[in-house]
């Protein structure tokens, strides 16, 4: 196959788990695009429980992944298959208990960070329901990803959608009180997303069992407890979710460092984080993707053809970024106002847009990178080298930066923009190199 065709292959392999991603992350862009027309404090507390609430979602995501290269690299059969799926799903959901209730336990240690009260009174009641929304999303994603790895990217897609429009009506109905509800606000949009998880979920599982490409996986077979297919998708799983929290837990940290400064300042920086994210998942939808093809090719041993589907993905995502980078300084001026009313967020968040667009292609890459190096399972050094380029290069900067030297918010994100360009630049080389050598 050719670059061309590579390239023609992935996108159409990357669209439906691209508008699946972002089925994950616009649940908290239209909870941020409503809340803010409630008021700035209910705004700054999305963005609070959002950024806790990312590392065990984002985590657990990752977590989910070592399903898919394990299905799609293999022809071992139905019963290697199933017992993939249901010992993914029992690594998934212990995990995500876990998580969720670690979260809401340790949730008041964040009144010793020098966060506002009244956003922190918010932040407590919200955060509970999206942690618990936490296990039927994982659930929901143990299907998706189980079929993702037989070659089936669209129905995880369909269904992602239709939960997403339950969402937002759902977030109308109970945030502003029509047709007779109670007027709920921020508590209402933690319900909205509670209830389209949970449909989410029940829509794959009623579909998987109704269609007989994946029924016989799940109906036709024992499930028995195989602990080296755990250790296998825990290896692959457990590096993708770290690789996830140390990335996203730098924002995380970027968020509590802004709060500290004001909550005006940490709505901006939630407006542009939110806007962000978007990107940031169809850079993750490719790499999924990757992911997927990759695996196969490994599986084949053909390396020539490996080798020019990551690079394929590569220029995708470059092309793509290039694109959502020049939305994002054209119209930063605009944007914000989707948002909230008031001048002074809209002002701080239109500037760091204009940082949001210059890391756009950084961020893509290194997201695409991650996926391409799991598909030939390369884990570990990838995963040392992003705690490297956010926890020991990314956060000190941005605390120097945006604390020390008095630049606010614009110096957080900076240092957040050097972390993801490190990233970037060891990914690709790092792929060149493997595939190089192994061709």
């Amino acid at each position: 196959m050719k670059l061309k065709d590579h390239l023609l292959k992935n996108l159409s392999l990357s669209f439906p788990i691209m508008i699946s991603q972002l089925g994950h992350i616009t649940v908290g862009v239209f909870d941020s695009l409503m809340i803010g027309k409630v008021s700035v404090s209910q705004l700054a507390a999305v963005s609070l429980a959002t950024s806790i609430f990312s590392f065990i979602l984002l985590f657990c995501i990752g977590l989910s992944y070592g399903i898919t290269p394990l299905i799609s690299s293999s022809d071992r059969g139905k019963k290697y298959v199933s017992s993939i799926l249901y010992n993914g799903m029992l690594v998934n959901v212990i995990s995500c208990i876990l998580l969720v209730s670690f979260v809401i336990l340790t949730k008041h240690l964040l009144s010793y960070l020098g966060q506002d009260a009244e956003v922190l009174f918010h932040t407590y009641s919200y955060l509970d329901i999206i942690c618990i929304s936490l296990i039927p999303l994982i659930l929901f994603q143990t299907f998706k990803q189980f079929i993702e790895g037989l070659g089936f990217t669209k129905p995880s897609m369909y269904i992602s959608v239709i939960s997403n429009v339950i969402n937002v009506v759902l977030n109308a109905v109970l945030i502003f009180g029509l047709f007779g509800f109670p007027r709920l606000e921020i508590i209402g949009a933690a319900y909205a997303t509670l209830i389209s998880r949970v449909i989410m979920f029940l829509l794959i599982l009623i579909y998987c069992l109704n269609d007989r490409r994946f029924s016989k996986y799940i109906l036709k077979t024992k499930f028995l407890i195989n602990l080296n297919h755990i250790k296998d998708i825990f290896r692959i799983g457990f590096a993708s979710g770290l690789q996830y929290i140390f990335e996203v837990g730098a924002f995380s940290v970027a968020t509590v460092m802004t709060g500290s400064i004001g909550a005006i300042h940490l709505a901006a920086h939630q407006i542009a984080l939110n806007l962000a994210s978007i990107s940031y998942m169809i850079a993750s939808g490719i790499g999924s993707a990757s992911m997927i093809s990759l695996s196969y090719f490994d599986g084949k041993r053909n390396f020539e053809d490996m080798r020019r589907s990551g690079f394929a993905s590569f220029l995708l995502v470059f092309i793509l970024m290039i694109v959502s980078a020049l939305v994002f300084i054209m119209f930063r001026n605009y944007l914000p106002v989707l948002y909230v009313d008031d001048s002074s967020v809209i002002n701080i968040a239109s500037t760091l847009l204009i940082i949001a667009g210059l890391f756009q292609i950084s961020d893509g890459i290194q997201a695409v990178g991650l996926g391409i190096l799991r598909g030939i399972r390369d884990i570990k050094k990838p995963t040392i080298i992003t705690f490297i380029s956010y926890w020991i290069i990314s956060i000190p900067l941005s605390y120097f930066l945006g604390i020390e030297y008095g630049y606010g918010v614009y110096g957080i994100w900076i240092g957040l923009s050097v972390g993801l360009t490190l990233a970037a630049i060891f990914h690709v080389t790092r792929f060149n190199y493997l595939t190089f050598v192994k061709k």
